[in-house]
């Protein structure tokens, strides 16, 4: 597969993805993860504590994953939101290990309404024939047409 970035919003991929949904046209499979990882470059003393603390600072992530159902998917359209939490203590469980799988909406009140972190978005394509059938899609998304 080849990656392409493309040059959206996240809140606009989201909003049509939701809005796509709910119109039912198209057969979406869409999955969404939260997860936390540590920030090996963090500046612990941006957060008042000294470098030797027995802290590390996190970082939310939250990706989704959409493409459309039935037949084999030529792309898959990808979006990314990182997120620093700040520090976090070894002992303290409040995060769990492994990412944890959540719905489009809990993604959008999570990672794209309050506007945090850093947005990637990008699709990845298997061939060029992939490439031109989310370009189709993707000029409807620009348009979006749920927001008329």
């Amino acid at each position: 597969m080849t990656q392409y970035p493309l040059d959206a919003a996240a809140d606009q991929v989201v909003h049509w993805l939701i809005e796509e949904m709910k119109d039912g046209r198209r057969a979406w499979q869409v999955r969404a993860t939260r997860t936390y990882i540590q920030d090996p470059e963090a500046n612990l003393e941006s957060f008042g504590l000294s470098p030797e603390a027995d802290v590390a600072s996190l970082i939310a992530v939250g990706s989704l994953e959409a493409d459309l159902l039935g037949e084999h998917p030529a792309w898959c359209l990808r979006l990314r939101v990182e997120d620093v939490v700040g520090p976090h203590t070894p002992e303290d469980e409040s995060v769990p290990d492994a990412p944890e799988e959540i719905d489009l909406e809990t993604f959008e009140a999570e990672f794209i309404l309050p506007d945090r972190g850093t947005a990637y978005v990008s699709v990845d394509a298997e061939t060029e024939e992939g490439k031109r059938q989310f370009d189709l899609l993707y000029a409807e998304m620009i348009r979006d047409r749920h927001r008329g």
